[in-house]
């Protein structure tokens, strides 16, 4: 594994682990106390922005990785088929099943229920999609994030942290690392986002390769919106209409 790290390294953990997260925070509650005030969130030049700032800083790693000559197996692109590959394809599988199944049982939801799950949305319903088009984009945005949010957090965070210590320990401090890094949607959700990353990085260790956690990645954040997009939408008739 390559060991010789470079000061643009260190800026770009720093960036990742640091910046980025700080930035989101105060743009974020911005925008929350933007909706609580009534004013309208254009969820579409939303997605957009979150789309293109991701594909940035991944252009930047895969630049600035090729430019040093470094082997993109560290990085996690490589794809060995052996028993550990098929035993994490058979987790992504069964989990991407449940997944699905547990959408297919929200759409038998009734009303009631939709409003309770309405309600545990909180502060992060206003990012959620309400129109078709507006999910279109945040299915990009899923996608994007499983590729971009893999690619950084798992590949190189944890390939940067075991320069400096074991990999068990990069591991660990990548993972609560991007727990943090979505604090923005409050500290209650950061142990839920860190056990969902932490099922992410068991499967990279598993694998050693970042395919089938891009994949499980991706999938979850498009079954969330979807499960949300569904939730926002049974349940504005009753939670909107005017009091008699």
């Amino acid at each position: 594994m390559e060991t010789n790290m470079t000061i643009i390294d260190h800026l770009y953990a720093l960036t990742i682990a640091v910046i980025v997260p700080v930035t989101g925070y105060i743009t974020f509650n911005k925008l929350v106390r933007r909706a609580a005030a009534g004013d309208a969130i254009d969820l579409e030049q939303l997605y957009n922005s979150t789309i293109a700032t991701q594909w940035a800083l991944f252009a930047v790693l895969m630049i600035g990785w090729d430019v040093a000559d470094r082997h993109w197996a560290d990085l996690g692109f490589s794809l060995a088929v052996d028993y550990r590959l098929l035993l994490g394809l058979a987790l992504t599988v069964v989990a991407i099943v449940f997944m699905v199944q547990q959408l297919r049982r929200l759409g038998s939801a009734d009303a009631e229920a939709m409003q309770g799950l309405r309600g545990q949305l909180g502060k992060l319903e206003f990012i959620f999609p309400r129109t078709e088009s507006e999910l279109s984009r945040f299915t990009a945005v899923s996608i994007t994030a499983g590729i971009a949010e893999e690619t950084i957090w798992r590949g190189f965070m944890i390939w940067y942290l075991s320069q400096l210590m074991p990999v068990w320990a990069a591991a660990v401090v990548s993972t609560v690392g991007f727990g943090l890094a979505h604090a923005y949607q409050g500290a209650s959700n950061v142990p839920k986002v860190i056990l969902v990353g932490a099922a992410f990085t068991l499967l990279y260790l598993l694998t050693g390769s970042l395919w089938l956690p891009m994949v499980l990645h991706a999938v979850f954040d498009i079954v969330q919106g979807r499960a949300a997009f569904g939730i926002i939408r049974s349940a504005a008739p009753a939670a909107e209409s005017p009091s008699p």
